[in-house]
């Protein structure tokens, strides 16, 4: 009876991490391009690997439940990676993207003003073959504005964002950059 209770118990403890959690803890890894190893950061989903191209020169941060990356040579802006666990998925339809709106604005700083939505729909890029919820918003803080994109995708019991944010004179060319790095991730 007590090895019983201590398998369960064991299984408990690993199951949340078995059966797919993603976890962005960057670990260094490359690939091979016609034999030439170029470099990408390897993430962790249950017991399979994800892997992911940067875009090229930004500094990345963290790891677990989030990763911050960060461009060169530009101040107030990069870019985030974080899963949230939810109870129930949301699906990324069209009758759910006031939802997803609602939650993007409760992503931006406390103290940002003059928020506004200035787009939200179903993204036309998909990931791991799944819909997203695309949310774009511009906003005042401490007198600079800025705008951030946030892209939502609903995964089995988490969601995971994807978000990039910038003062409004560097955003376009760092959302591109940001955005086109997105379609190196495999094994999602």
């Amino acid at each position: 009876m007590v090895r019983s209770i201590v398998f369960a118990a064991a299984f408990i403890c690993v199951a949340p991490r078995v059966f797919g959690e993603v976890d962005f803890t960057p670990k260094d890894s490359f690939y091979l391009a016609e034999a030439t190893r170029v470099p990408d950061v390897a993430f962790q989903n249950g017991s399979r690997k994800i892997t992911y191209s940067p875009p090229g020169g930004w500094t990345l941060s963290g790891g677990g439940r989030k990763l911050s990356l960060t461009p060169p040579d530009t101040v107030q802006a990069g870019a985030v990676m974080q899963t949230d666990p939810i109870a129930a998925v949301v699906p990324a339809t069209e009758e759910n993207v006031k939802a997803y709106s609602d939650v993007a604005v409760g992503l931006l700083p406390r103290e940002a003003s003059k928020v506004t939505v200035v787009d939200a729909a179903i993204c036309s890029m998909r990931i791991a073959q799944r819909s997203m919820v695309e949310v774009t918003l511009t906003y005042v803080l401490f007198g600079q504005h800025f705008t951030s994109n946030i892209l939502f995708l609903p995964y089995d019991k988490e969601q995971i964002i994807f978000q990039v944010t910038a003062r409004n004179a560097d955003y376009t060319p760092l959302a591109k950059a940001f955005r086109a790095s997105l379609f190196s991730l495999q094994g999602l």
